[in-house]
């Protein structure tokens, strides 16, 4: 800023000097910035002024190294020649070496060191002032101005002027664009160069062309001190090298002679003498030093020439003098320690651990060379030496005694032979039991070199962990081990996959416990379509084999009647009716191998599907009675008869073949009507199983598909995702729709065909629906495509329910219309029952010359088709009904066999037959009773498990109480009463009745007996079930009870056996006194206990509308029972035992 001061007229040009002074002037502010800019370019002149100087050095060190580089090579050139030439000695070598070290430094120093020292501002240097001058040689046109712009800053920095800056300043502008440091040139030093190249090309050609002729001379000047003497015309050359022998040993020195002229012969001069040694060929000649024991000096002599001295070393020789070796095997193979001394051979188990102890001579060390490794032996004491070795491998091995002077001259080789610890042996025989896959047996072996540490039994159930099973171990080396494997234990899903292996260790600890596993094996769940179809493949097997045995069962009934008639013909039996007899009962037995294979294949079947699959409580319940029902196709009476048959084989009495074969006739027919009734359920519980199958099918198909309707809708999935899942879906219904078409073929194949529904049209709709839905996936249309999706999983549903609904009613009615159907059957038995006593009284009564005994005949015949109505209606309903005991057949059978009897009876008018066979029927007629009766309540048992809310369900596993029974009090009253009967009949036997004869009164007493033992054997039952029931809490409180059970059957076989003495009454007392006893026991239990055991006895109820027609009846039976006779066969026996059981119970 000018302030006040204004410039009014622009003065003329004048010089930059003045300007710039009348601008200090002008402005004194500026006078601070103008002296900062003037001292700023005074620096800027003085570094371009030290630049140069510092090139200026920098051209020096390089003119000099090029300089001296050369003089150095000359020097090298020159000086060689010289002593090539010369052969300077000692002292001329010395002065010539002193007098190169002194010119080499000399100038290295004055051309190199002198101005690199300079050029570092060490020592003196040119100033400023010279500096400029040489500047101003090289740029004219400054002319002075440098060295003037110099001079006159000296004087503005001893007195400041204004005009004296500006001058300087002006001068400074001058020279500021001019580049001081070009006033040196590098490349002007290419003439040096030139000149120092040229001796340093010389000495590298001659180093490479003649490198002795530099290097030689050289050599001997930088030796100065040393002699050279002059090379001799020839040369010694050492051809043995080197001069060593062992102590001992002979040493053939071989020399030969190399140069121009060669000797003709040559001297070995040695302290023994002169000795000349033999020519070999030109120049080569050899002489043998014999026995050396000591260092001998010597030299060769030819000519006047000498070599240098040699001396021949005489080297100790390192030896073995003896050796022990020990050999521990691992602790864990029980073997002992080997010893050997001066024999290194060894054969040894793996791991052993030996022990080597050597006393050596004139060996500084010893060494173990095992294959690639080598051990140094530890040096115990004087010349004795240790080595340690783990034998892992066979290997050869050497000792090898070793020392400073000659090494290892000799060794000791053996071999290690290492026995192996084999990997143990593992050997396994797997068995699959015959009635479960579940089940499963191993027998194995295993085997070892020294023994075992584990054995294992490992699975691993698909991507799960390894589970192991630790086995006892056998003893000693090897031994055999057995293990029983429960895979129902691992609770295996269908399709699972078990892998399962066995492993055994052994006990090498060496090696870390060697294992050896059998190969893996592996056990595959089936899936549920393998499931089916191994189910449906034995169900065929099952069914064609049934029917296989219903033809041979015919032809064998056949051959009975054949063999019958045979029998009615002839009076006396020949070796053909023998052979022919035997070839029936052949045919029997391979008949009952038959039935035992498909009872068996059935059980298998039945045992496969329920250990992978749980099925339904119905299910297992239905494959329950259809196996018991398998199990007495075959009765045991029948088998009795055909055994017995076999005993008569050997008598040949035609009258009893004949009896036996009347009583086979009867169980052959019964057993063709039981293998029919087989079949016939066997179909029903196949058709059952399947159609519950097909509705679980649908359920999890509508399940799947409302998935499925989901992802469409969401739109997560691609559609072609989708689509390729919505055609899984379609197929499965399809095989769905198929399943149900073999149902109907099957339900027509069935006698009593079940109601299905036809779902033709609700299946044609959900086909559709599902193919609507394929299609919109085709077009990409998510939504539409979940819409028909959803509409096919809610008609899958309704056709599942509608399913499930039908078979339920269809249960229900078929259940209560066999229950009607079976009450009616029960009364007509028993009214037939009823009948045929009143015409067994009727007849006894009836003399045989009577008119009346004909139309008892025709009654009899009457009764015997009423008989033959009741057996229809029964065979019907046991095709259905699976509750109905297999006796039933038999026991139909049986009565109309003895009602044919009986009929022909009354041809002959023999009464006693009719009577007999009579009673027979009446036996027949009750025990049908009492098998249906079971039947009836096994059927309203099941009806209740099939209402909620009856809570008297006797199902197992059902929530329902059984009924309870009888009490020891009531037990006691009963066989009180009976007592009294046994002491009065005591009594008639010891005094009898006036006015009856001796048969009256046997047959009499005969039929009293006969009803005390059935109501005895009444007792016994019911003694022997309450005994079951106080043993069920695992008290034992039922033994008892047990007891009196076991004495009630020693009375009733008195009774039996019309033993009525003191020890039979003896024995009622003992009875009643336990009786006594037992009922105390029962008040103790208390009351709380009293009324558990009474709350289960909810039987019918006697006032039930629907039952008091079917209870009265049911009283009168009581009385009927009376009337069995005592002498039946025990299976009868016991069969009416337990219904008279029932009934007294209810």
């Amino acid at each position: 800023m000018l302030k006040n001061r204004v410039i009014k007229q622009r003065p003329k040009a004048l010089p930059n000097a003045e300007l710039i002074v009348i601008f200090i002037y002008l402005l004194p502010e500026a006078q601070g910035t103008y002296l900062y800019m003037f001292k700023m370019n005074q620096i800027s002149l003085i570094e371009k002024l030290d630049e140069f100087i510092r090139k200026y050095y920098k051209n020096k060190c390089l003119r000099g190294g090029l300089i001296a580089l050369g003089i150095i090579a000359v020097g090298v050139l020159v000086i060689s020649a010289l002593e090539n030439f010369g052969r300077f000695g000692v002292r001329g070598r010395t002065l010539l070496f002193y007098l190169i070290l002194i010119s080499v430094v000399g100038v290295v120093f004055s051309l190199v060191l002198s101005p690199l020292l300079k050029l570092l501002r060490l020592g003196r240097i040119i100033t400023h002032k010279e500096a400029s001058e040489t500047i101003g040689v090289h740029f004219p046109e400054i002319q002075d101005k440098l060295l003037n712009t110099l001079q006159l800053q000296e004087q503005a920095d001893s007195a400041s002027s204004d005009l004296l800056l500006a001058s300087i300043e002006k001068r400074t502008e001058e020279l500021r664009p001019i580049p001081f440091a070009n006033a040196i040139d590098f490349r002007a030093n290419l003439v040096y160069l030139k000149y120092a190249s040229l001796p340093v090309l010389v000495v590298v050609g001659v180093l490479f062309l003649s490198p002795g002729t530099i290097k030689e001379p050289a050599e001997r000047i930088l030796q100065h001190r040393s002699a050279f003497e002059a090379p001799s015309p020839f040369r010694f050359v050492v051809i043995s090298s080197p001069l060593t022998v062992p102590k001992g040993d002979d040493f053939e020195f071989h020399v030969s002679v190399e140069g121009q002229t060669l000797p003709s012969t040559l001297y070995l001069v040695d302290s023994g003498g002169r000795y000349r040694m033999e020519r070999i060929n030109d120049g080569v000649f050899s002489f043998q030093f014999n026995n050396v024991v000591s260092n001998t000096s010597f030299k060769c002599s030819a000519n006047g020439w000498d070599s240098p001295t040699y001396e021949l070393l005489a080297l100790p020789v390192p030896a073995i003098v003896e050796f022990r070796v020990i050999a521990t095997p691992p602790s864990y193979t029980g073997l002992d320690a080997i010893a050997q001394t001066n024999h290194g051979d060894l054969i040894i188990p793996e791991g052993s651990e030996i022990s080597w102890d050597c006393s050596v001579e004139d060996a500084s060390s010893l060494n173990f060379n095992f294959g690639d490794s080598v051990v140094v032996a530890e040096a115990v004491l004087g010349n004795r030496y240790k080595c340690d070795w783990r034998a892992d491998t066979s290997t050869p091995y050497w000792i090898v005694p070793s020392n400073k002077e000659l090494g290892a001259v000799d060794s000791l080789r053996y071999s290690l032979g290492v026995v192996a610890d084999s990997r143990p042996n593992i050997t396994l025989v797997e068995v699959e039991d015959t009635l479960t896959r579940s089940l499963r047996y191993f027998s194995g072996n295993i085997s070892d070199d020294y023994g075992f540490s584990k054995l294992v039994f490992s699975q691993k159930v698909g991507g799960q962990e390894v589970v192991s099973t630790e086995l006892d171990l056998p003893r000693g080396k090897s031994g055999s081990f057995y293990f029983t494997w429960d895979l129902s234990e691992l609770n295996l899903a269908l399709g699972d996959v078990v892998e399962y292996w066995f492993e055994v260790w052994d006990n090498d600890r060496i090696n870390g416990y060697k294992s050896s596993k059998s190969s893996v094996r592996v056990f595959s769940a089936p899936s549920e379509e393998e499931l089916k179809e191994e189910r449906d493949g034995a169900n065929e097997e099952i069914e064609s084999s049934i029917q296989d045995a219903v033809k041979k069962a015919s032809e064998l009934r056949d051959e009975i009647d054949s063999f019958k008639e045979r029998l009615r013909e002839e009076r006396e039996l020949d070796w053909k009716d023998k052979r022919a007899l035997e070839d029936l009962l052949e045919k029997q037995e391979e008949l009952k191998r038959t039935l035992d294979s498909i009872e068996q294949t059935n059980e298998n079947k039945n045992n496969r599907l329920n250990e992978f699959s749980k099925q339904e409580e119905r299910i297992l319940e239905k494959q329950q009675e259809l196996q018991k029902l398998m199990e007495d196709v075959m009765s045991d009476e029948l088998k009795e008869l055909y055994e017995k048959m076999h005993e008569l084989l050997n008598e040949m009495n035609p009258e009893d073949i004949q009896e036996q074969m009347e009583q086979m006739d009867v169980g052959q027919k019964a057993l063709e009507k039981e293998l029919d009734r087989a079949l016939e359920q066997f179909k029903q519980l196949e058709w059952e199983v399947k159609m519950e199958e097909v509705v679980e099918e649908l359920k999890k198909l509508a399940e799947k598909q409302e998935d499925l309707a989901l992802e469409s809708e969401k739109g997560e999935k691609s559609s072609e995702e989708l689509k390729k899942e919505q055609e899984g879906l379609n197929q499965g219904f399809k095989d769905a729709r198929k399943d149900l078409e073999d149902l109907r073929k099957k339900n027509e194949g069935l006698k009593n065909p079940n109601a299905m529904m036809d779902s033709k049209s609700e299946e044609e709709s959900i086909e559709n629906a599902q193919q609507e839905s394929s299609d919109q996936l085709d077009k990409n249309k998510k939504k539409k495509a979940s819409e028909s999706q959803k509409k096919a999983a809610e008609e899958m549903k309704d056709m599942a329910r509608a399913m499930e609904s039908m078979l339920s009613q269809e249960a229900e009615e078929s259940l209560e219309e066999d229950m009607d159907a079976l009450r009616v059957l029960l009364e007509n038995i028993i009214t037939l029952s009823f009948d045929e006593e009143a015409l067994m009284h009727e007849i006894s009564q009836t003399d045989v010359q009577d008119p009346r005994y004909v139309e008892l005949g025709q009654e009899q015949r009457k009764l015997k088709d009423d008989a033959a109505l009741v057996e229809d209606s029964l065979y019907a309903l046991s095709m259905r009904v699976r509750e109905i005991a297999s006796a039933v057949n038999r026991e139909i059978g049986l009565v109309n066999h003895h009602m044919d009897k009986a009929l022909g009876g009354f041809g002959d008018r023999r009464s006693s037959e009719i009577a007999m066979n009579q009673q027979y029927v009446m036996t027949s007629f009750n025990n049908l009773a009492l098998l249906l009766d079971e039947a009836l309540q096994q059927m309203q048992n099941k009806q209740e498990c099939n209402n909620p809310g009856t809570g008297n369900c006797n199902k197992p596993g059902g929530k329902g109480s059984k009924p309870s029974s009888a009490k020891a009090g009531d037990m006691k009253k009963m066989q009180k009463a009976l007592g009294k009967k046994l002491e009065e009949m005591k009594s008639q036997m010891e005094g009898g009745n006036k006015g009856e004869s001796k048969g009256q009164r046997g047959g009499k007493m005969s039929k009293q007996l006969a009803e005390m033992a059935a109501q005895q054997a009444a007792l016994r039952e019911m003694a022997k079930k309450r005994a079951q029931e106080l043993n069920e809490d695992g008290s034992g409180s039922g033994g008892e009870m047990k007891k009196i059970a076991e004495e009630m059957e020693e009375l009733e076989r008195d009774l039996i056996n019309k033993n009525v003495d003191v020890g039979t009454i003896d024995r009622q007392r003992e009875i009643m006194t336990r009786l006594l006893e037992a009922e105390n026991a029962e008040r103790l239990r208390g009351e709380k206990e009293e009324r558990k055991s009474s709350s289960g006895n909810q039987g019918l109820r006697p006032d039930s509308p629907q039952n008091i027609d079917y209870l009265e009846d049911k009283g009168n039976e009581i009385e009927l029972l009376k009337t069995v006779p005592a002498d039946l066969s025990p299976f009868y026996r016991e069969k009416v035992n337990v219904y008279f059981n029932k009934v007294i119970e209810r």
